[in-house]
């Protein structure tokens, strides 16, 4: 009987900790994906910064004109700079591609692999309290 129960233990532990072990690989590929996806939202706004900046240089800018005189080119106002940035900037295509590679890299883990990390983890802690169970009896 001592020998079952310590054998019980023993299969209880290895399965919590491989169980734990394969959540803790899921944990930290799921962090990797959102440090990842950070950093290029990050860059979307760097460019985005970029492009307002350009926006605003440019906006009531005169050229030299034809015969000596001046052309205004067009003035942006103030308040139409973001909106612009975000609709024809180069950050919104950034945001679409960290978006889309975000989802993607959250799906390459395999949900079996997953859910038989949970699943072994719960086998584990039942086999422990089987074994608590046992040594009591």
């Amino acid at each position: 009987m001592d020998l079952a129960v310590y054998l019980l233990y023993t299969v209880a532990l290895a399965l919590q900790l491989v169980g734990a072990g394969l959540v803790v690989l899921d944990v930290r590929q799921a962090q990797r994906n959102l440090d990842s996806f950070k950093k290029k939202l990050d860059e979307a706004q760097t460019a985005k910064d970029e492009h307002i900046k350009a926006l605003a240089k440019q906006s009531g800018r005169s050229y030299p004109g034809f015969g000596g005189g001046r052309i205004k080119g067009p003035t942006i106002s103030p308040l139409a700079f973001e909106p612009i940035a975000n609709q024809l900037g180069p950050s919104a295509p950034i945001e679409r591609q960290a978006l889309t590679e975000f989802v993607q890299s959250q799906y390459a883990v395999s949900k079996q692999r997953r859910w038989v990390g949970v699943i072994l983890l719960f086998i584990g802690v039942l086999a422990g309290y089987a074994g608590s169970m046992l040594s009591v009896a």
